[in-house]
């Protein structure tokens, strides 16, 4: 087959940070293009900017793999990646038939694909699903690794009142949540830098003398809440009439998508694969000696690090002292971290970390808390930590307690005295993390994943024929 990836971010850019999407993007393509006889290609958007051009173009890029993926930028978007950077103005979404208008070309000039796979709708709009009008005979396939298409700034989650958006109120609660999204000049001024080889500091004044051309990709009005609920209203839409299969990273994720207006017929949950799961390892504990919780990731109020930081702040004081803390977090914020765990008998900060480091990083672990406060689709530090043989208590929200069907290794998200309840059980009892090992999802290798999307990609050859038949 001939199949067309789409990400925001290039599988192997170093600049900029892509997250769990990212790593699975790159994974996916090392391993199609080094174990099976796909033509594989590659279209990334809305991070690269040229002021000395007013057009949208296409354009060739390189990557690690040489010719064996052909990649390509999108460069000159309407629409800045990631999403957040134009969450505030949806009608930049709605309006955009640009970025379709540059894939159709794209597809035109490259011929052939059999699949069109988008891993997520930042940098263009839902309306490349239009493609299929010009295009019935390719499978067009979207991977659910976040929420855009009803939350436009991506995680589905109240910043304002730090809750899940269940109900956002026919859009009024956009309004607050956009109150709370930052720009700076700076971070555009970043995309127009990549456009320039030049050294620091060149880089940089380059970018300045041209950032009054480049700041039309700068969406300026605010929308009112009928814009967001037309956005949410539009894009399920758009999903329902044209795509061909809806993958949700979770069978949460799925549920939402369900719950929101996505037909449950074209909504399939199929976990990720990934390399860790290649070589998993499996810790016993048998007694609560060293005992030592970690949390991987960054100190964000949606992953809950400041949740679970006040939580352990309130742990009974004779069992925190038996218990040490490693908090693997760039920028982490040490002065809270020293006052809240003054009562842990050691507290170990470790500025990040490379996928490199990590089995060493984890091997004194006995337990990994991820302790999220929004519908984190699946979240890859859990599947990290699993592979690396260390037990996860997790959050109720998003696909991380799927990994596991024992209660005891889920609390109810954002409830502090369950969390306690949980994490107490495991100090004063280590033999119950065992009990993980029995009750633990498999994780997927890449493998068995490409092998499942072999038989999306080529089943149901008709489906695609049939997407135009319904009604928006």
């Amino acid at each position: 087959m001939k199949i067309l990836f789409y990400n925001w971010l290039q599988f192997d850019d170093v600049k900029v940070f892509g997250g769990g999407v990212n790593i699975y993007q790159k994974n996916l393509i090392d391993y199609l293009i080094n174990h099976t006889s796909h033509e594989i290609y590659f279209l990334s958007g809305g991070l690269k900017y040229n002021p000395f051009r007013d057009d949208a173009y296409i354009e060739k890029t390189t990557n690690i793999f040489g010719d064996k993926c052909h990649s390509f930028v999108m460069v000159n978007s309407p629409l800045l990646a990631p999403a957040l950077y134009v969450a505030y103005n949806p009608e930049t979404f709605l309006d955009d038939n640009i970025t379709l208008n540059l894939f159709e070309k794209f597809v035109e000039e490259q011929g052939g694909f059999d699949v069109i796979h988008l891993n997520n709708i930042e940098g263009i709009s839902i309306n490349v699903l239009k493609l299929k009008e010009k295009f019935p005979e390719i499978k067009i396939v979207y991977s659910m690794h976040n929420y855009v298409p009803i939350c436009p700034a991506v995680q589905y989650f109240q910043d304002f009142s730090q809750k899940i958006c269940n109900d956002f109120h026919d859009g009024k609660d956009c309004l607050q949540c956009i109150k709370n999204v930052k720009f700076k000049t700076r971070d555009y001024l970043v995309r127009i830098r990549d456009c320039f080889n030049a050294p620091y500091p060149f880089n940089k004044l380059f970018a300045m003398f041209f950032w009054g051309k480049a700041k039309k990709f700068v969406p300026e009005k605010a929308s009112d809440s009928e814009v967001f609920a037309k956005y949410r209203k539009y894009n399920i839409n758009m999903l329902n009439k044209y795509a061909d299969l809806v993958l949700a990273v979770s069978e949460r994720v799925r549920q939402i998508a369900i719950n929101n207006g996505i037909d449950e017929k074209i909504v399939k949950t199929s976990y990720i694969g990934t390399k860790f799961a290649e070589n998993t390892e499996r810790k016993y504990k048998t007694d609560n000696s060293d005992f030592q919780i970690v949390y991987l990731g960054y100190p964000r109020k949606d992953k809950g690090f400041y949740f679970m930081i006040e939580a352990l702040s309130k742990l009974d004081k004779n069992i925190a002292s038996s218990v040490s803390v490693k908090l693997a977090v760039p920028n982490c914020p040490r002065e809270l971290v020293n006052d809240k765990l003054k009562n842990f008998k050691k507290v170990t900060v470790i500025n990040g970390y490379k996928h490199s480091e990590l089995r060493g990083l984890l091997s004194d672990v006995d337990l990994g808390l991820v302790p999220v406060l929004w519908e984190d689709n699946l979240p890859q530090v859990a599947i990290e930590m699993i592979a690396s043989g260390v037990p996860v208590l997790s959050s109720s929200f998003g696909g991380a307690s799927e990994l596991c069907d024992s209660e005891l290794f889920k609390y109810r998200g954002g409830d502090v005295q369950d969390f306690l309840d949980k994490l107490s059980a495991f100090i004063k009892a280590p033999e119950l993390l065992n009990k993980y090992w029995s009750h633990n999802k498999k994780l997927v290798t890449m493998a068995e994943h490409v092998k499942e999307l072999e038989t999306l990609y080529s089943s149901r050859a008709s489906q695609s024929m049939e997407v135009l038949s319904r009604s928006v």
